[in-house]
């Protein structure tokens, strides 16, 4: 007698595989509905956590001022440098170098320097940029922001701002510098300072190097997942304010900058009113015043001329062993 099965018979041909309608239903089934819910919500938790820590360390990605005492400069510079304290608007306490140009025959001129966001006045590189600086026969103002190096407080685009505003206001109150021989000069982030101050103040000219049009827009394109511009507090929107300055403007940047992309500082230049001056220099964000030192400093001199009506000697120095 023949064996009856009762289970249906299989349709010849291969079994049908499940194409993405069959998963889709899968998941609108109830335990589908389930699984889907909770991966979605882990995503969105872990999402919404690293959008919370890239806000409560906000301050601490932007502001790095590392060692806070401030060394003196190696004796092989031969700078000079009188350290002075001054109180910020405030009442914080602010710390700064005062660096006499280098020769007799100065210009008279002041540069008043706003650093990057890294270190102290002394940091670094920094005294070697500042001799070959004062060679050009200029007198330097590096100061600490609050939070930095032996200036109190801790660091904000505010407070940043008010620490420019002090530290002009001492060179032209206190040490009496006329305006109009008066330059200011910032790199890095001290581009966005040095660049609010020039809208608010009179000076002979402002200098930026490795400039970016706001923190904001180099964070959103460092975290292109994250709504940065929606969440910063820390903007410097450089861009928006460099078209109120009238003073003339030179900015200085390498095409291979891998902090400040390039096109930074051509959208600050197109945007900048007359007269303005754009100078390619080789290197990277850091070093650029080492390794071309000819275009770098031939810029400055060139531009320093202009502004204050009178020759400025140009002494190029051959680049210093790394130590």
């Amino acid at each position: 007698m023949p064996t009856v099965s009762w289970r249906a018979a299989r349709p010849a041909g291969p079994r049908p595989r499940c194409d993405r309608t069959c998963f889709a239903v899968a998941l609108l089934s109830r335990p589908g509905r389930f699984i889907f819910s909770v991966l979605a919500s882990v995503l969105a938790l872990g999402y919404a956590g690293a959008v919370g820590y890239l806000k409560l360390h906000e301050r601490e990605f932007i502001f790095q001022p590392a060692e806070r005492h401030v060394v003196a400069s190696a004796s092989r510079f031969e700078l000079r440098e009188k350290r002075v304290t001054y109180p910020s608007t405030d009442g914080l306490t602010l710390s700064a170098w005062i660096v006499p140009a280098a020769t007799a025959s100065s210009s008279g001129a002041w540069l008043l320097i706003c650093h990057g966001n890294l270190g102290n006045i002394g940091y670094g590189q920094r005294p070697e940029f500042y001799a070959s600086m004062r060679d050009l026969g200029v007198n330097l103002f590096a100061f600490d922001y609050r939070g930095f190096g032996e200036s109190s407080g801790a660091p904000d685009e505010r407070g940043l701002y008010a620490d420019a505003t002090a530290s002009y206001r001492y060179l032209t109150r206190t040490l009496r510098v006329p305006p109009e021989r008066l330059i200011l000069f910032g790199h890095s982030l001290g581009s966005g300072v040095a660049i609010e101050l020039a809208s608010r103040v009179p000076a002979a000219g402002l200098i930026v190097e490795g400039a970016y049009t706001s923190v904001a827009d180099r964070g959103q394109e460092l975290y292109p997942l994250f709504p940065i511009k929606l969440i910063a507090t820390q903007r410097f929107p450089s861009l928006d304010r460099i078209p109120l300055i009238d003073m003339p403007k030179l900015f200085l940047h390498s095409p291979d900058d891998a902090v400040i992309p390039y096109a930074h500082g051509q959208r600050l230049f197109e945007a900048a009113r007359a007269p303005k001056r754009f100078v390619d220099v080789r290197g990277g964000h850091e070093d650029a015043y080492r390794i071309d030192k000819a275009v770098y400093y031939g810029a400055i001199a060139e531009f320093l001329r202009d502004v204050l009506k009178r020759e400025v000697a140009i002494k190029i120095l051959p680049p210093s062993p790394t130590t």
